[in-house]
């Protein structure tokens, strides 16, 4: 019975080893695959599809006084569209902060002409906090291009090279 006791344990530790080997290539390989992604936007390999962030907005950000200010604008598909914004702060430190982005219409005709809508965000936070955002519940790259000190977001330029 011994010997017996002696196989299964090396069996069990040959088991063992394996799984953390498949877990650990299995971790590696979704990470190599997101950055991948990221860097692509979209397709790895002509077919298999990664779940990375669509669209990106670039927008104006300033700290001052504890409220951090962001100010750009979104392309719209119809001058009809309304966006609306919202923020969402998760206790920690540094907060984590979403800015909630929404395109809607109940405009049942209107002008297929994409048309760029204004926003300005406030919010109290840390300065090193993380900001995220999101359009319609779906993550975005959100690009967010420091402003001057001196510099006034309620009447920002923004001026993209692309």
């Amino acid at each position: 019975m011994d010997k017996q006791r002696q196989v299964q344990a090396v069996i069990g530790l040959v088991v063992i080893v394996a799984l953390l080997f498949g877990v650990s290539y299995y971790l590696s390989q979704n990470r190599e695959e997101l950055k991948i992604g990221e860097s692509q936007l979209g397709e790895v390999d002509g077919d298999v599809q990664v779940d990375v962030p669509r669209a990106t907005i670039t927008a104006k950000h300033q700290y001052r006084n504890g409220t951090h200010i962001i100010a750009g604008e979104i392309e719209v598909p119809t001058p009809c569209h309304i966006l609306e914004t919202d923020v969402i702060i998760r206790e920690s430190f540094p907060e984590q902060v979403t800015v909630r982005f929404t395109v809607s219409t109940q405009a049942e005709i209107c002008a297929q002409v994409i048309t760029p809508a204004r926003f300005k965000v406030e919010f109290e936070a840390s300065e090193r906090a993380s900001i995220l955002g999101t359009l319609n519940g779906e993550p975005v790259i959100f690009n967010l291009i420091e402003a001057g000190s001196d510099e006034n977001l309620d009447e920002f330029e923004l001026f993209i090279k692309g």
